[in-house]
Formats: C-alpha cells, sequence, structure tokens
C-alpha cells in the first residue's frame, strides 16, 4: 500500500494479527497495523494487543482465542483461509462447488 509524506511518497509497511479458535482453526478477527511513517516502530505485542482490543469491541471472548502473525504478501487475494492448529501455519480453504441445476437460464456445460 503506497502512501505521502510530506509530498513524497513512502513504502508502508504492514503488519497483521489474526485470532482464532484453537479448536477449529477458524479464524475470528484479522487485524492489519498499516506504518506510514519509516521511523515509527510497532511491537508484534503492540499488533496482537490491538488486535485483542478491536476483537472484544466486535464481540469476541479474546481469552478463547490463539493469535498467529502472518505476512499479509504471503496472502492470495479472494482466499479464505484457515490456521492449522498442529502446524500453527495458514491453510487455504477450497471454495464450495457451486450446486448443478437443471435451470434454463443457466448455460450448458
Amino acid at each position: 500500500m503506497p502512501g505521502m509524506m510530506n509530498g513524497k511518497p513512502i513504502k508502508t509497511k504492514i503488519s497483521m494479527a489474526l485470532l482464532y479458535d484453537p479448536k477449529t482453526g477458524r479464524i475470528a478477527h484479522v487485524h492489519r497495523v498499516v506504518r506510514f511513517d519509516p521511523k515509527q516502530k510497532e511491537t508484534r505485542a503492540h499488533v496482537e494487543a490491538r488486535a485483542k482490543e478491536m476483537a472484544t469491541r466486535h464481540g469476541w471472548d479474546v481469552g478463547k482465542l490463539k493469535v498467529l502473525h502472518v505476512d499479509p504478501t504471503k496472502l492470495t487475494k479472494g482466499t479464505r483461509y484457515r490456521v492449522d492448529r498442529k502446524g500453527g501455519k495458514l491453510v487455504a480453504l477450497t471454495p464450495p462447488a457451486l450446486p448443478q441445476t437443471d435451470d434454463p437460464l443457466r448455460l450448458k456445460r
């Protein structure tokens, strides 16, 4: 995500934390922190605390969720994920198959 500071283009840094159910691997909340000022530093602890704060505001019981920090540049746009409970890594979910019907408005393949 490009940005501008004092009329000059800058390179932003994005940090991301996921809160997920450790029993199922289902992701409950995603939080991104975008840093525009390269001199400003934020820690993983800050990103995690902010993710928990925002998830609490959205009604999640963060005491029952685990945190996974991920590199957002490694994610594929439009893909849904879950967390592999054993490895603690993201796993892409396969999209569900669309139902096939004999509707006369559907194209035949």
